[in-house]
């Protein structure tokens, strides 16, 4: 018979206000970003040269919205990692939101490689963004 963790009232009353805090946050900076979208194009084209003489600040500038996904990806790894090291899923003292399955043995294991694998995929191409448009700036600079 299979193992059932509860549900921690805590920690889905701190995931609910997580969610509405981050859906709130969210709002605010796509409204300020769908505003400024415009400018930023418009400063983009003023300063290309500005840009391609120096190539890392275009490496920075694209850092910022990618930042974001690259800390997510480390988190998960690391709790893929506990998931792969402890053999369950999910790993022990990990309050969840809901009654959830115990999954233990080889089986965890194989959902801790298969995220870990995705976060991989992911933390690469989100990783490869900054570098590719430093490359094409570096590139651009250099012939010139």
């Amino acid at each position: 018979m299979a193992h059932i963790q509860k549900a921690d009232p805590e920690a889905r009353r701190k995931a609910i206000k997580s969610i509405l805090i981050g859906l709130a946050v969210g709002t605010v900076l796509f409204l300020i970003f769908d505003s400024l979208i415009g400018n930023v194009n418009v400063w983009i084209e003023d300063n290309a040269e500005l840009l391609v003489e120096h190539h890392y600040l275009a490496f920075l500038l694209m850092l910022i919205p990618v930042a974001p996904v690259i800390g997510l990806s480390i988190v998960l790894l690391r709790y893929a990692g506990r998931i792969i090291k402890t053999q369950r899923f999910p790993p022990p003292d990990t309050p969840v939101i809901r009654d959830v399955r115990v999954v233990e043995g080889q089986a965890a294991v194989w959902r801790g490689r298969i995220a870990q694998l995705l976060c991989w995929i992911i933390l690469l191409a989100a990783a490869a963004i900054p570098l590719l448009i430093w490359y094409i700036f570096y590139t651009v600079s250099c012939i010139g």
